[in-house]
């Protein structure tokens, strides 16, 4: 895959149904732990499993480790009504040796409310332009209400695939070069597939 010239200073996803499936409020609750038959997976309190959707273990891992990301800070940002809930799985979900989810993410809003609050709380922490950013959510009514604020926003109904990943990149690049030519660029990104999750 082809990189664009300028990457985003800052990729935010949400968490539910886009990084992992189930979603908070399907659950039972805690505690939450490894699932002992296979350390990829969480188990709530039921017992149970709580994975990692597509590609997004890989996703995460590359931009931990590869240097041509170490430029860009990574965002968790959630509506979810149980963020204590969210934390424990961040923070138990391990992305390579000695990194978990929430190592990763140095800036989260994940807590009730609307996504463009996330955003302006997010930019007024880090000081990095909305054309900067690139986010990653599978509620297409999230991509409506941010990609105005000049967000490149990708609606991923199949959680975080490395096709989407791709087509997030790509559009992040052609918004680039269209404010380059004074051009009013493509912010908010449809998948044209729908239907089940991929694991």
């Amino acid at each position: 895959m082809t990189l664009p010239t300028t990457l985003p200073k800052l990729i935010a996803f949400d968490l539910d149904a886009t990084l992992w499936i189930p979603e908070m409020y399907e659950l039972y609750g805690p505690p939450f732990k490894l699932d002992k038959k296979d350390p990829n997976y969480l188990v709530d309190g039921s017992g149970e499993r709580i994975s990692l959707m597509g590609a997004s273990r890989q996703i995460l891992k590359e931009l931990a480790t590869d240097e041509k990301w170490r430029e860009t800070t990574v965002a968790y940002v959630s509506r979810t009504e149980h963020p204590k809930w969210a934390a424990s799985c961040l923070n138990l979900f391990s992305i390579t040796e000695g990194i978990s989810m929430n190592d990763i993410g140095l800036e989260k809003e994940i807590y009730p409310g609307s996504k463009t609050r996330h955003f302006r709380r997010v930019q007024e922490r880090t000081g990095i332009e909305y054309s900067e950013m690139l986010f990653f959510d599978n509620e297409s009514w999230n991509i409506t209400d941010v990609a105005p604020m000049g967000v490149v926003s990708v609606h991923t109904p199949r959680g975080m695939t490395g096709e989407v990943w791709k087509q997030g990149l790509e559009a992040f690049g052609a918004a680039v070069e269209a404010r380059e030519r004074g051009e009013m660029p493509k912010l908010a990104i449809r998948s044209s597939k729908k239907g089940g999750f991929d694991w």
